[in-house]
């Protein structure tokens, strides 16, 4: 399922329907991203963000999924990959090389308004407010966009979980590696209620809530 950063989470609302539809037991999604395949490393705009990396799930027909929510939007001027004309003799010789394209500013105020409308939505549509969600686990693009996100939704910074600092942006690859470290730090109890959400190329956005 590709769907740029959010496409871990597509993948999981998909292995959810499969579950559901036909009843399958367990489901093992993988997110998993090459991008300095991808990068032109003569552009600091990019090169100094973007990372390798790869995470999974296995989510079971007990799996407590509250809520979820899916968006595209279509286009490819804010953030592109432009294919590559490598061996195919249907490409131009004008057809550029394939690597990431990003108007940063507009992808910026992208995410911020996808993050904090798609938490709040989650919130609502599984009947609780922010204050109720244990952690965020967000991807892991930017600092400053998971801050402002914060602010403007009122939660505590200290429920996102964070590591963009270790491994940069591992686009689809970013929720599911930060979830295993949420894990890993024993701090998850049961019944705590866990928002994921993501943003990426397409233009697309994506949330889901989980109860532990």
């Amino acid at each position: 399922v590709n769907s740029a950063c959010s496409g871990f989470l597509f993948a999981l609302e998909t292995a959810a329907a499969f579950i559901e539809k036909n009843k399958l037991r367990y489901v093992l999604v993988l997110g998993t991203e090459h991008l300095s395949r991808v990068i032109d490393w003569t552009d600091r705009s990019t090169c100094v963000i973007f990372g390798d990396g790869a995470g999974a799930m296995v989510i079971s027909d007990g799996s407590s999924d509250l809520a979820s929510r899916l968006f595209t939007q279509g286009g490819d001027s804010v953030l592109s990959i432009p294919a590559g004309k490598g061996n195919s003799p249907f490409y131009t010789a004008e057809q550029p090389d394939y690597r990431v394209v990003m108007n940063g500013q507009e992808t910026f105020k992208f995410a911020v308004r996808r993050m904090a409308e798609d938490l709040q939505l989650l919130c609502e549509q599984a009947g609780i407010t922010t204050d109720d969600l244990a952690y965020i686990v967000p991807h892991q693009a930017n600092t400053r966009i998971i801050d402002l996100t914060a602010r403007r939704l009122g939660i505590p910074m200290e429920k996102f979980v964070m590591n963009i600092d270790k491994y940069g942006n591992t686009s689809s690859a970013s929720v599911p590696i930060s979830f295993d470290e949420l894990v890993r730090s024993g701090r998850l109890k049961k019944g705590d209620k866990v928002a994921m959400c993501a943003f990426g190329g397409g233009l697309s956005s994506a949330g889901y809530l989980i109860e532990w």
